[in-house]
């Protein structure tokens, strides 16, 4: 009897996970699946995850249709940090003339070194890859790489995922996108009915975005919630900041969601959008988060010692896809790395520009240039 397992958060289970399960169990010609959503997954520790009853509950939705599958509440019901040994212990113990397999993606596959007593797992299981768009890696190379190591293999199958990972069916939920695409329909009902993966403030802001400034907040979203992930920021103040930080580029002053706004300073007019958009996130949408607050009213300007959400913001605005001017791709790849060093060399570039341009040049910018390169000289 062939068993495949494959584990994950499952927050929320999208299209691609059913279809890796679909490939893995055709490609081992494999009797059963199982699927275990985890209770605590080592590496997303600290992360905002729906409740397990949920995540639990639209996993049973999402593979109901798979033949010969099944999903188990084991790691839920164990509680605490979900581990693959004990989960393949566990399975190992129940079905012991089973051959076991754990079904991993590329992005799984090149973090397996760093798991809690990897030995122990190939022991149990042999683990079987597929490469995941955005995560693509050199099976060729790997197996090498993998054999000096534990000198076992591991299984490969044809399969390519699309652009789809659960943060970012997160923040296109938050955004309030179609998800038709990606979810299933069952699974999309289940969100909505228990209004999961909601940010407070987003849906008020939504309507003061024009159709473009709305795709340009998106992708700041999605670009900010993946750097994010690397320095253990919010998910749902990045996802807040970034949909909220342009909310009041068209917004007249004389608006009335501005009454009561002031400024003691008089700044160049595309900095303006950063203050009254903090000042709308605060008195209109509710922000009261002082972090996120911050993260829009400096999101243009920069300014001296930022908190790392702050530089996040700023970055990301500056960086998303969206943009194309000189440089960028390399100020990308900065981004990924250091977040002081993607400071410093992204406020160079727009002091640059702007003389260039004969724009005026904001003193708040040019001290925030002057400290990040003091900063990234002392490192």
């Amino acid at each position: 009897m062939k068993i495949a397992i494959f584990g994950g958060s499952f927050d929320p289970v999208h299209s691609e996970h059913i279809n890796i399960v679909r490939a893995a169990m055709e490609k081992l010609e494999a009797d059963k699946a199982i699927i275990v959503p985890a209770f605590i997954p080592p590496h997303k520790q600290g992360k905002n995850l729906a409740s397990a009853q949920d995540r639990l509950a639209m996993a049973r939705i999402a593979f109901s249709n798979v033949k010969n599958c099944e999903v188990s509440a084991y790691e839920l019901n164990a509680g605490g940090t979900s581990y693959t040994c004990r989960t393949l212990a566990y399975f190992h113990q129940k079905y012991p003339e089973a051959k076991l397999y754990f079904v991993v993606g590329s992005d799984m596959l090149k973090d397996f070194y760093t798991w809690k007593n990897p030995e122990e797992i190939l022991s149990l299981a042999e683990l079987i890859a597929c490469n995941r768009e955005g995560e693509r890696v050199n099976f060729k190379a790997e197996q090498i790489r993998f054999f000096t190591k534990f000198h076992k293999t591991f299984k490969t199958f044809e399969f390519v995922g699309r652009d789809i990972s659960s943060t970012k069916a997160r923040i296109l939920c938050a955004f309030g996108e179609d998800l038709k695409p990606y979810l299933t329909e069952g699974v999309i009902d289940y969100i909505e009915a228990n209004s999961l993966y909601r940010v407070e403030g987003v849906k008020k802001a939504l309507p003061y975005l024009k159709p473009s400034r709305r795709k340009h907040s998106l992708r700041v979203a999605l670009l900010a919630a993946r750097v994010g992930a690397k320095y253990k920021v919010s998910e749902h103040s990045i996802i807040q900041a970034a949909a909220l930080h342009d909310a009041a580029k068209n917004l007249d002053l004389s608006a009335p969601e501005l009454s009561g706004f002031s400024l003691e300073e008089s700044v160049p007019a595309p900095v303006l959008h950063q203050y009254t958009g903090a000042y709308l996130a605060e008195h209109s949408f509710g922000v009261t988060e002082e972090d996120v607050l911050n993260a829009i009213r400096f999101h243009t300007s920069g300014r001296p010692n930022m908190s790392n959400l702050e530089k996040i913001l700023f970055l990301t605005d500056m960086l998303e896809p969206g943009r194309d001017f000189g440089g960028v791709e390399k100020l990308r790849k900065i981004l990924l790395r250091d977040l002081n060093e993607c400071m410093y060399k992204s406020l160079k570039q727009e002091l640059r520009y702007l003389k260039k341009q004969g724009g005026e040049i904001y003193p708040l910018t040019f001290r925030a240039y002057e400290f990040y390169r003091a900063l990234v000289k002392k490192e």
